[in-house]
């Protein structure tokens, strides 16, 4: 069962992060090209630039480390809950399944390398 559910989950981990990825990297780049409101305002809005980078950069690393990756995924979208007010969560709730389908792969190929080793 998990020769086959880890391909599926590994690969639905990449395309999703991958399209997180580069939508934020076409609305960062359409505000710098074409702001419509001109530059971020303060340190909180900068910071939350940069950790929505660092999410996108973890999401990004899981490919080849998963587990490394997707920690920092996620602990850049907690940082980012606690100093940037939401309205809404829903965005984080999404922005995260990428980092949460990296981090069930590492599970599924870690319990399985352990059971190699012991039968």
């Amino acid at each position: 069962m998990s020769a086959i559910l880890s391909p599926m989950i590994r690969w639905a981990a990449r395309i999703s992060g991958l399209l997180v990825a580069l939508a934020f990297g076409l609305l960062f780049l359409g505000e710098f090209f074409q702001p419509h409101s001109g530059p971020p305002p303060g340190v909180k809005e900068w910071t939350g630039i940069l950790l929505l980078a660092a999410c996108c950069a973890g999401m990004l690393l899981a490919w080849r480390h998963e587990l490394a990756g997707a920690l920092l995924s996620l602990i850049a979208l907690n940082a980012l809950a606690f100093i940037v007010p939401f309205w809404q969560y829903t965005v984080l709730f999404v922005i995260s399944i990428p980092s949460f389908l990296y981090l069930a792969d590492w599970i599924l190929e870690h319990n399985a390398q352990q059971t190699g080793r012991h039968a």
